[in-house]
């Protein structure tokens, strides 16, 4: 459940604030006049936070590479530069590399 509470209390209650941060490892969210204004959280869960847009960055990053790749092998097909064959043959090839 989220822990909503208004900005006020940071004056009054910081320790509990800093408690409910820290302990259960929650963001509390500050309003005023009824109205969302702050998250505050602690710098372990800010951290967590930050790694967690860095993953998610870093996936979106190689989601684009694989489109721009795919773009790329559309593109040489189009143009008629690669010659499409048959799964069978291309596999025979790929075991007579091997060898």
């Amino acid at each position: 459940m989220p822990h909503i509470h208004p900005v006020t209390e940071l004056k009054t209650h910081f320790n509990h604030l800093a408690d409910i941060c820290n302990k259960e490892n929650e963001p509390v969210y500050l309003t005023r006049k009824g109205h969302g204004e702050l998250v505050l959280m602690s710098i372990a869960g800010y951290e967590q936070l930050q790694a967690k847009v860095k993953q998610f960055e870093e996936y979106e990053a190689l989601d684009f590479l694989w489109v721009k790749e795919a773009e790329a092998r559309y593109a040489e097909i189009e143009a008629g530069s690669v010659r499409c064959r048959p799964l069978d043959e291309a596999v025979q090839d790929a075991r007579g590399k091997l060898k």
